[in-house]
């Protein structure tokens, strides 16, 4: 049978209290537990550890019992919601249950990690039950939507799973400002960044609207001596953006959309960037799956209109054209691995020529025991640039990337590979001397 954790919040929560306050462990046959966590919120794996110290903890997959995969997708609210996958193997094979649950946007990695775990005990209830530590566990019922031992309900002051929306006095609508600043420098050089974004968004069963504002400014200056004269370098790049996106679902597989965008950017020789891409997205799955696979074909097509800071190489100062896109892209999480795919091509309508392509790939694909590889990369054919500056660029423009240039191609990638050995077993803690630091992908 499948458990959802969409359950008992709303009435009750639970809690798995695991192994004695003494530290005694379970004695006799545990099981293994593999687990792997390619998203944010896991925590670190000392924690986990600790707080689920009734199973054995496993590097490999081939030597699991249980196999557990955490997935999550973002949410109107600016958290997260989690899916909690259990995969049987071994003596449990075709045992599989998910469980799931959301964290407020506010939500601290103290809150996300507690509530992970609290799903983690609960689904491992029915693969531990027949073992030496069902004996070590207890579980124990809030009263009043308070969580295990009396402490609070959902943190974060997410809202139960299944709570009425008319609840809600702010009609789904979130809010977020976010500002920073930071500057460095020695005696002959200074630097600094300057950046700030409003956003708001809401996201329904029927509808998700993005609504954001952003500002960049970066400071550069330099001092230097050539012959006995000092001479000064100072570039200034700035940049603002506006953006909004209007969604529409239309059934399992379907959404219409509205994408609208505005925008100034000095490197790119652009005083004022206007664009209106109206479009249409199908996804190959149903979208109610798309934390765990997705494969979509996005179509978008618009105007787009340039006022430029200085004369382009096309002899243009101010220019209105009708763009057209295509994506392919594919996400898939599993227990071999994670992989993302997409390929984007785009171009003018007033001459098809110029144009571009985009091949977007990040792979981790676990080969066999221990060893996996790893990549992303990005590749951009351009041949669309329209904007460029007909002025040649200084040397200063040059060296300090505050001119866009004119290219064919860009491109960046990443590859390498992992293979661990050794023992099979991973339950041990010891944080003495800077253990037990964090990171957001977790595999054990």
């Amino acid at each position: 049978m499948a458990w959802r954790g969409s359950f008992l919040w709303s009435l009750v929560s639970v809690a798995l209290i695991a192994a004695p306050a003494s530290g005694q462990e379970p004695a006799g046959e545990l099981i293994n537990l593999f687990f792997e966590c390619p998203t944010v919120g896991c925590g670190d794996p000392d924690y986990l550890r600790r707080e689920v110290p009734f199973v054995n903890w496993m590097r490999d997959p081939a030597d699991a019992d249980v196999h557990v995969l955490v997935t999550s997708q973002a949410t109107g609210g600016g958290g997260r919601l989690y899916t909690v996958t259990f995969l049987g193997l071994g003596p449990f094979a075709g045992d599989d249950q998910e469980l799931t649950h959301s964290t407020a946007g506010d939500a601290t990695a103290d809150e996300q990690r507690t509530r992970l775990v609290e799903r983690l005990r609960l689904g491992l209830v029915r693969y531990v039950q027949g073992t030496a530590a069902a004996d070590l566990l207890s579980v124990t019922y809030g009263a009043d939507g308070a969580g295990p031992a009396g402490q609070p309900g959902p943190p974060g002051g997410a809202p139960a799973p299944g709570a009425s929306p008319q609840a809600d006095p702010w009609d789904f609508w979130v809010f977020s400002l976010n500002a920073s600043t930071n500057a460095s420098g020695e005696a002959t050089s200074k630097f600094s960044n300057t950046s700030g974004r409003v956003n708001a968004n809401r996201t329904t069963e029927a509808w998700k609207i993005d609504l954001g504002v952003n500002y960049f400014q970066r400071v550069q200056q330099f001092e230097f001596t050539t012959g006995g004269v000092t001479q000064s370098i100072e570039e200034i790049q700035k940049d603002w953006g506006a953006n909004a996106l209007v969604v529409r679902s239309v059934a399992d597989h379907w959404a219409v959309g509205l994408r609208a965008n505005a925008g100034s950017s000095t490197r790119n020789n652009q005083d004022l960037r206007l664009a209106l891409q109206p479009g249409l997205e199908f996804n190959f799955f149903p979208y109610a799956e798309s934390s765990r696979r997705s494969l979509t074909l996005q179509y978008l097509a618009g105007p787009e209109h340039f006022q430029y800071d200085e004369r382009t190489i096309f002899g243009y100062t101010t220019e209105t054209r009708l763009q057209e896109s295509l994506t392919a892209g594919l996400s898939l999480i599993q227990p071999w691995g994670r992989w993302s795919t997409s390929l984007t091509a785009a171009h003018y309508l007033h001459d098809p020529k110029k144009s571009n392509v985009t091949l977007f790939g990040n792979v981790n694909i676990r080969l066999f025991r221990g060893f996996s590889v790893f990549a992303n990369a990005n590749y951009q054919w351009l041949r669309d640039q329209i904007y460029l500056s007909a002025e040649d660029a200084t040397p200063e423009q040059v060296l300090l990337r505050q001119r866009q240039l004119e290219t064919s191609y860009r491109y960046f990638y990443n590859i390498g590979i992992t293979y661990r050995f050794g023992s099979i077993f991973n339950n041990v803690v010891n944080p003495r001397f800077g253990g037990g630091g964090g990171g957001e992908v977790i595999f054990f």
